[in-house]
């Protein structure tokens, strides 16, 4: 009886063997049908859909193959050379198809989530994080800093997409403007937690960090390097946040702020000044309204001139932007924007390019009644290069140059 039991347990585990064996050999086969196609120059699309479907087989065999996933790529990369837009999607659907087999499969998910990253997908990052987070909770040292690692790769992968969404909305929404504001002070606090957690992990008494593929340990690495290496960006949109949510005088000068902006695109310059003029009551020191202000200003005094109207009153709102710009330029060293989302740097280039606008408007306008010439040659002479200095890619301060070198002042 008992050799009996040996000899079913036995063969079980040959059967066992053999079908681990069987898998391997199906996935290494369909790995190399698609691998021929991936070393062409410039597969035809047929042969790259055909590819794609092999590596998916091969995933159902073996979904946790870090040699699929590198074929993936190579596979991708050769069929963008050839010309097929579709390739990047079949990519990610197998990618998908891996980790649902696989949910360790590390290098997927490392891949997924550089697919999302580079669209830009926010809610692909969000649905990675929250895996990641998932993944995180096993007992297993290994598996935990892996998750760790992922899930600091989804976060920080999201921080410039929510910072570019909260820039955008500056112009579109103050509702959407908060919201971005406060999805990007979540997701850069929990990332500054994932890498902490990563950290007490490294300094324990198992290592850890032989576990984590390179590939993920490097892409966790600059993605938190590009969203948080100036952690005073940081700091600013969480500081704005917290103002937000505690002063309503302040949430309501940026939402008076914003619905100015959205005038001003409109070219709706009334209605723009006195929304800036509201946020400006509700709170004085705003110099985001302030600035924003003197641009209307700028604005509605350089349209007025260009089409032949009244040229004193084409003059009056310049000389009142100038004067409005000049109040901002005058604010102490460090007190400067309070919407964070242009820097600092850019805020102030962009207000000096608009100094030396409204003084080029002046000179356009008033011609030879213009008083002191020289004096407002120099003028605009600094103020362009103080905006060149802080902002050298500025589009109005090289107009300005280039219209400058060419014509003069």
């Amino acid at each position: 009886m008992k050799l009996s039991q040996f000899a079913a347990t036995a063969l079980c585990a040959l059967l066992l063997s053999g079908c681990g064996l069987f898998k391997e050999k199906a996935a290494d086969f369909y790995l190399g049908r698609a691998r021929k196609t991936a070393e062409l120059q410039a597969p035809a699309e047929a042969e790259v859909k055909a590819a794609f479907a092999s590596i998916e087989k091969a995933l159902d065999y073996a979904p946790g193959s870090p040699q699929a996933v590198d074929l993936l790529g190579r596979l991708s990369d050769a069929a963008a050379k050839g010309g097929f837009p579709g390739a990047q999607e079949l990519e990610a659907s197998a990618l998908k198809k891996a980790l649902a087999g696989s949910p360790l499969n590390w290098a997927a998910r490392a891949a997924l989530t550089g697919f999302f990253a580079a669209r830009g997908d926010t809610g692909g990052l969000e649905a990675m994080a929250a895996q990641a987070a998932e993944l995180a909770a096993s007992g297993d040292p290994g598996v935990k800093y892996c998750a760790l690692l992922a899930g600091l790769y989804a976060r920080a992968s999201a921080l410039p997409w929510l910072e570019s969404e909260a820039y955008l909305a500056m112009n579109k929404s103050p509702e959407i403007l908060f919201e971005k504001a406060a999805a990007y002070g979540a997701a850069a606090a929990k990332a500054l937690e994932l890498k902490g957690g990563l950290e007490r992990l490294a300094f324990g008494p198992v290592d850890v960090k032989r576990y984590a593929p390179a590939g993920l340990s490097s892409a966790a690495e600059v993605a938190m390097s590009d969203a948080m290496g100036d952690i005073r960006v940081y700091a600013a949109i969480n500081n704005f946040n917290q103002r937000a949510a505690a002063n309503q005088a302040f949430r309501k000068s940026v939402e008076l702020t914003v619905q100015g902006n959205v005038a001003l695109v409109k070219k709706e310059y009334a209605q723009a000044r006195a929304f800036y003029q509201g946020a400006l009551n509700h709170y004085p020191v705003l110099l985001d309204a302030r600035r924003q202000l003197a641009e209307t200003d700028f604005q509605d005094g350089a349209a007025l001139a260009a089409v032949g109207g009244n040229p004193r009153a084409a003059a009056q709102l310049l000389y009142k932007a100038l004067a409005g710009v000049t109040a901002v330029l005058q604010q102490p060293e460090g007190f400067g924007n309070q919407i964070p989302f242009i820097k600092p740097q850019r805020f102030l280039g962009e207000t000096w390019a608009l100094k030396a606008a409204v003084l080029a408007a002046l000179r356009a306008t008033e011609g030879a009644r213009l008083k002191n010439a020289a004096k407002q040659e120099a003028e605009f002479k600094a103020a362009l290069d103080e905006a060149l200095k802080l902002n050298p890619e500025g589009r109005l301060a090289r107009e300005l140059l280039e219209r400058y070198t060419k014509e003069g002042f």
